[in-house]
């Protein structure tokens, strides 16, 4: 139940395509070969660009600390300077280039970036830049934007488009509009609205508001941002209730078409709003204590539609999800400040199907006597000990004595709890009695969820390791999902499959209660790697 974001080229600002080259170093010592670590892991922007001429872009490298990082276009050299954003052992290095004065559709490049340390170098090349000649008022802003209109009624209403990469559900890259949102409506069918900023929207989330005059061109005359009991909170006043959008860079995808995250590295949050000409003030200031370091403000027009855009660069490389509310016109959101250990954060445990006090029972699937929704409880229990004992605040869905049968009322629940992380348990089940079908496997479904569910994958399947069963066990890795559980954007969300139990060598270790301990420590171990960025 998945959309997969395309992420649409900015026709205002860049496109730019790099192939990166993985270099792996080895030297040779008098006992053997040894392998060092790459000394260059990655570079930035990654994705197809135009500029303008006499734009100043930022170009970006992930490099092992004391490397000399240098970025080398046409006869340009700019030397790169490390930044304090690191993932894991390695460091962002950034530097600034200014595209030349030269003509439209001039190509600049293409680009080499290489990152040196004694005697050794490695470089990544791609692509470089090619020059448009944009005029923001090139494309002509709809006059649709005045008609009927539609109002959100529900808490959050998911946002479905049309050009999708074949998800049934909502979209992981369109963030949910709060209650009080106003757009237009451009058609409908049974069951959606589509409305004018290219949204689609179930007619059950909404209401028709009585007046059909446009609202006109929104501004946003302020924004305010604040941190604090644990939160970077933004107050944006404007002039009506615009839809818009919550968005991270840099996210790459296994293809154009599919919604497979490949590797995701939160730098920015992207604030877009619709039907928005402007800002009457400068800039944002920013809390020292947040977790933003800059914000920049631009307008465009997108698809017939004006915008106003607010980027904000992230302080360190984690980006948890955003709560957000109307109130009028005055939109708030909040997002979780990043926490240095287990001590501060937020998890949701939820045990797969359950008792449901006995009202709704579903005991999920079921082997030799055992049920997959009693497995699910003894490993969240597991999992909730030990996270806690790390110093996790962790609460636990009551699957067992009350009705949660409902997928969307666990997911409410969570959101009112406002979690970091949101932990399904699972158990796998094929249809057959087989000892092929085995494996742990992690789904995500909004890409800033994909590096926890990577992290969980690896992390459960050396817990495998540590067992008798250990030569048998498979990591089937992270995988996109559309599981109702997985779809929210306030939070990080992932469903684990512990493994198969048609399997019958695998269904004894998952019921061995003496291996309780190793699957939880595992599932903490990931938890605790993904939000330290390791």
């Amino acid at each position: 139940m998945t959309l997969k974001r395309t992420l649409s080229p900015f026709k205002l600002i860049i496109s730019f395509v790099l192939c990166c080259v993985l270099l792996t170093v080895t030297a040779f010592a008098s006992n053997g070969s040894t392998s060092y670590n790459k000394l260059l892991k990655s570079i930035e922007p990654k994705t197809e660009s135009f500029v303008i001429a006499g734009e100043t872009v930022t170009l970006r490298a992930l490099a092992l600390d004391d490397t000399t990082v240098k970025a080398t276009i046409d006869k340009t050299t700019v030397t790169l300077s490390r930044t304090s954003a690191r993932s894991g052992d390695y460091y962002w290095y950034e530097g600034s280039y200014t595209i030349p004065s030269v003509s439209a559709n001039t190509k600049v490049g293409p680009i080499t970036i290489t990152a040196t340390q004694g005697s050794r170098s490695e470089s990544m090349s791609g692509a470089g830049f090619t020059v448009v000649d944009i005029d923001t008022e090139a494309e002509t802003p709809t006059t649709a934007a005045r008609g009927q209109q539609i109002q959100v009624t529900a808490q959050y209403a998911d946002v479905f488009i049309d050009a999708d990469r074949g998800e049934d559900y909502a979209a992981p890259y369109y963030y949910e509009l709060p209650a009080g949102t106003i757009d237009y409506v451009k058609s409908k069918n049974a069951t959606t609205y589509l409305l004018v900023s290219g949204r689609k929207v179930l007619i059950s989330d909404v209401k028709i508001l009585s007046s059909s005059a446009s609202k006109g061109d929104n501004t946003i005359s302020s924004v305010d941002a604040q941190s604090k009991n644990g939160y970077t909170v933004l107050t944006i006043d404007q002039t009506w209730p615009v839809p818009f959008n919550v968005e991270t860079e840099t996210i790459n995808y296994k293809s154009s078409s599919s919604n497979t995250v490949t590797s995701y590295n939160a730098t920015k949050v992207i604030l877009t709003f619709d039907y928005t000409d402007g800002f009457d003030f400068s800039k944002i200031s920013l809390p020292s204590s947040g977790m933003f370091s800059s914000a920049s403000l631009s307008t465009r027009v997108k698809n017939g539609i004006k915008q106003a855009v607010i980027t904000l660069t992230l302080r360190e490389n984690q980006y948890y999800g955003c709560y957000s509310e109307y109130n009028g016109n005055t939109l708030t959101l909040r997002f979780l400040n990043p926490v240095d250990d287990l001590s501060g954060l937020r998890v949701v445990i939820d045990p797969g199907h359950g008792q449901n006090g006995g009202v709704n029972v579903d005991v999920g699937t079921s082997r030799d006597g055992y049920y997959e929704s009693d497995l699910n409880l003894k490993k969240a229990k597991a999992i909730r000990d030990e996270l806690e004992s790390r110093g996790a605040t962790v609460y636990m869905l009551d699957s067992h004595n009350t009705d949660l049968k409902d997928l969307y009322t666990r997911v409410d629940l969570a959101i009112d709890w406002e979690p970091h992380i949101y932990l399904s348990v699972h158990h796998n089940s094929t249809s057959a009695v087989t000892t092929s079908a085995r494996g742990v496997e992690v789904y995500y479904n909004t890409p800033y969820s994909q590096p926890l569910a990577e992290a969980l994958s690896q992390s459960i399947y050396g817990a495998y390791q540590k067992m008798d069963y250990g030569s048998g066990a498979l990591n089937r890795g992270d995988k996109f999902s559309e599981f109702a559980v997985t779809r929210t954007k306030q939070f990080v969300a992932v469903l684990v499959e512990f493994g198969f139990m048609n399997n019958p060598n695998e269904l004894s270790v998952l019921v061995d209660d003496d291996n309780l301990p190793l699957f939880a420590e595992a599932t903490a171990d990931a938890i605790e790697a993904f939000i330290s960025g390791k």
